[in-house]
């Protein structure tokens, strides 16, 4: 990357837009030469279209194009789901208020050009802009990544207890509101310690991977996994009743029986326990996962590698091994 902070001249494309065609030249030459991919448009119609065809780095635009009053290309751009991002750098006349200036700014321009405009001052700008955009773009990635440390699992890349636990308190509102049906099942690796004793713990970290994929392969599209801590992990399941809750945790159960995948040499055979709930249409959400850790008790009691439904939070409740 060079100092700009933009990584190579060629591959910032801009987008001057003007409708004077001598403007328009004298903008687009100095930034051709300098080996920027340059696309013109002479009308607010070209603009558009060519902004949200190639979602260019930076757009160079006449303020006739960007007043709220006239072609309201800058509004158009920042709404659009796309082309957002660009920098618009507005063109104006010399003429142009200190007020106008603030309110193009205010509406998304990232910076404002007083004709006439020396060729140095062109390129300056548009290398200002480029960079800020890269810089802007970086922070969301940042972001994006920040958040996704904050709700994901790091082993496993499933949801976290703290988010998954966030997300069922919302699909509870949502059922609620739409009168629709929730179900929890709540799984836990039967006798995981043994294997961690017998193999180690960077086997153990491998065999939870491992069962993790077996287990989202039986999941439906809108169904949703977390790991709660341990061997231990919850699915959430929208719109399924006790019926399909059924059929989902034993489908889980007998996916990770089934799974018999190979880890350092080693054929691993694990077995899960699963305990499933439908909501009331009432409880909170840290009510319906007790339910299904009573019953994933209750399975554990019965032998493991066994399902069991919540019933009414009645089964009695004794220590896992």
């Amino acid at each position: 990357m060079t100092e700009s902070g933009v990584s190579n001249a060629m591959t910032v494309n801009i987008v001057v837009a003007h409708s004077d065609p001598d403007a328009r030249g004298d903008l687009s030459s100095p930034l051709r030469e300098c080996g920027y991919e340059v696309a013109e448009a002479a009308s607010f119609g070209e603009a558009l279209a060519a902004c949200r065809a190639l979602t260019p780095d930076v757009a160079l635009v006449g303020s006739t194009f960007a007043s709220a009053e006239g072609n309201p290309l800058l509004d158009e751009l920042k709404a659009d789901p796309d082309a957002y991002a660009t920098a618009v750098v507005v063109v104006a006349p010399p003429e142009l208020s200190a007020a106008r200036a603030q309110d193009v700014l205010r509406r998304g321009a990232q910076d404002v050009l007083i004709e006439p405009i020396s060729a140095a001052d062109v390129i300056a700008r548009v290398r200002s802009a480029a960079r800020t955009k890269t810089l802007q773009e970086e922070l969301v990635g940042q972001s994006r990544r920040l958040e996704t440390m904050l709700h994901e699992d790091p082993l496993t890349g499933l949801f976290n207890r703290r988010y998954v636990l966030t997300r069922l308190a919302g699909l509870i509102s949502g059922a609620r509101r739409h009168g629709r049906p929730l179900s929890v099942a709540m799984v836990d690796i039967d006798h995981f310690k043994l294997l961690n004793d017998e193999y180690g713990h960077d086997y153990g970290d491998a065999a939870l991977v491992a069962l993790t994929s077996a287990l989202r392969e039986r999941l439906r599209a809108e169904d949703e996994l977390g790991r709660l801590g341990g061997e231990e992990f919850l699915a959430l399941l929208p719109d399924a009743g006790r019926h399909a809750a059924e059929v989902v945790a034993e489908s889980l159960r007998a996916s990770v029986e089934g799974a018999r995948p190979r880890i350092a040499g080693h054929e691993l055979s694990a077995t899960v326990s699963v305990g499933w709930a439908t909501w009331d249409g009432d409880e909170s959400a840290a009510q319906l996962v007790k339910r299904a850790d009573v019953a994933l008790y209750v399975a554990k009691d019965a032998g493991r590698n066994a399902v069991r439904g919540a019933d009414n939070g009645s089964a009695s409740l004794r220590r896992r091994t």
